[in-house]
C-alpha cells in the first residue's frame, strides 16, 4: 500500500462557497460564519482508491480579482481543478471561464491536455422550486459542455448535497488519469513532486535515466 499525494485547486468568485464547499468535505461541517478567504485557505482529507492511500490537498483560493495572480502561483503542478458558481445569483459564464483558463494557462497534463476540470453549482438549496432548478441545471449543463468541462454537479455545502460525489468523481477521475499514463510510459506513481508529470507551461517532461515515479 503506498501513499501518493494528490493537488487540487478550488476557485471561483468571492462568495460562491468555496471555502463552505471545502470544509463541508475536509471536515464535514458548516456554518454560516466564514469570512472571505483573502489568499488562500487549504483543505486535506485521506482517500482510499484500490487499497491505496491518497492525501488530497484541496486549495481554497480568494475570489477577488487580486487573486488572479496568486491562482496562477498556486496552480502549479496542481492535478486537477474545481471551479464553482453560485447558481442563486445566475453568475456570468464569461467570469466562470476566466477562472478556469486561468489555471489551465498554468498547469497542463504531460501529454499537453487540460487537467481535469469539474464544475460546482453551488447552493441550490437557495432556490425554490423543481422549475427553478431545472433551469440552474440546464445552465450548468451548458455552460460545462460549451467550455470544456469534464462534468457539473448541484451541491449545497449546507444540506450536504452531491459534496462526495463530486470530489469522488474528480478524485477517481485523476487517479485513473495518472495511473494509465505510468502504465503506458513505464512509470510508477510516487510521491516526488520533481518527478511530476504535471509541469508548468514552459517546462517540458523529460525522464532522466534511473528515475521511476512521477506526480
Amino acid at each position: 500500500m503506498n501513499n501518493k499525494d494528490l493537488k487540487i485547486m478550488i476557485i471561483g468568485s468571492s462568495g460562491v462557497g468555496k471555502t463552505s464547499f471545502v470544509q463541508r468535505y475536509t471536515k464535514g461541517v458548516f456554518s454560516n460564519d466564514y469570512k472571505a478567504t483573502v489568499i488562500s485557505d487549504f483543505g486535506f482529507k485521506i482517500y482510499n482508491y484500490n487499497e491505496d492511500i491518497y492525501r488530497v490537498g484541496l486549495w481554497d483560493i480568494g475570489g477577488q480579482d487580486k487573486s488572479d495572480s496568486m491562482a496562477k502561483i498556486f496552480a502549479k503542478d496542481c492535478h486537477g481543478c474545481i471551479v464553482i458558481t453560485d447558481l442563486s445569483i445566475n453568475e456570468k459564464p464569461e467570469t466562470i471561464l476566466n477562472w478556469k483558463e486561468i489555471i489551465n494557462a498554468e498547469s497542463k497534463f504531460i501529454d499537453n491536455e487540460s487537467i481535469p476540470f469539474i464544475l460546482i453549482g453551488s447552493k441550490i438549496d437557495l432556490i425554490e422550486g423543481e422549475e427553478k432548478i431545472n433551469i440552474a441545471e440546464n445552465r450548468a449543463k451548458e455552460i460545462c459542455q460549451k467550455y470544456g468541462f469534464l462534468n457539473y454537479f448541484l451541491t449545497s455545502a449546507k444540506e450536504n448535497i452531491n459534496v462526495e460525489e463530486s470530489m469522488k468523481y474528480l478524485i477517481e477521475y485523476i487517479i485513473n488519469k495518472i495511473n494509465n499514463f505510468c502504465k503506458s510510459n513505464g512509470l510508477e506513481f510516487g510521491q516526488k513532486r520533481k518527478d511530476s508529470m504535471f509541469l508548468h507551461k514552459e517546462k517540458h517532461f523529460k525522464r532522466k535515466k534511473g528515475i521511476s515515479k512521477c506526480c
